[in-house]
C-alpha cells in the first residue's frame, strides 16, 4: 500500500515537471506598439515603485546620502528616457505642439530645457511640470 502511494506520488511528481517541455502552445513574443507601450508602462512603474523604495531606506538609514543622490539621478534620468519613449508611442512618433499664437515659450524649471505646453513632464529631466 505504502509503495503504491510512493509510487503514484513520484508519477504525479514527474507528470507536473515534465509537462511544460511538452507543452503545445509556447510563450509568444508580442512586438507591436501596444504591447510595447504596456512594457514600457509596467517599467514606469517598476521605477517609481525603486524611487519610494530608495527614498524610503534613505529616511531610515540603510542608504547613505551619496549613494542615494546617485540612485536617484539615475533613476529619474531612465523614467524620463521611458516617459518620452511613451509619448513617442502615442503620438505617432511625432512631438504635437499645441502652441497658440502669442504664448510663451514654455522652459523646465529644473533643467531649463524647452517642453511644449502640453508636456506634463520634463523630457530631458523627467521632473513633473506645474
Amino acid at each position: 500500500m505504502v509503495e503504491a502511494l510512493g509510487i503514484a506520488i513520484a508519477a504525479a511528481t514527474t507528470y507536473f515537471i515534465a509537462q511544460p517541455f511538452f507543452a503545445r502552445k509556447q510563450l509568444e513574443l508580442n512586438f507591436n506598439s501596444t504591447g510595447k507601450i504596456e512594457e514600457l508602462l509596467a517599467r514606469k512603474k517598476e521605477i517609481y515603485s525603486a524611487i519610494k523604495d530608495i527614498e524610503f531606506d534613505h529616511e531610515m538609514g540603510k542608504l547613505s546620502t551619496e549613494d542615494y543622490q546617485e540612485l536617484r539621478e539615475s533613476y529619474k534620468d531612465e523614467a524620463a528616457k521611458i516617459i518620452q519613449r511613451i509619448e513617442q508611442f502615442q503620438h505617432g512618433g511625432k512631438r504635437k505642439s499645441k502652441k497658440k499664437k502669442g504664448e510663451k515659450e514654455k522652459y523646465c524649471h529644473n533643467c531649463g530645457s524647452k517642453i511644449s505646453a502640453d508636456d506634463k513632464f520634463c523630457v530631458e529631466c523627467g521632473t513633473q511640470q506645474k
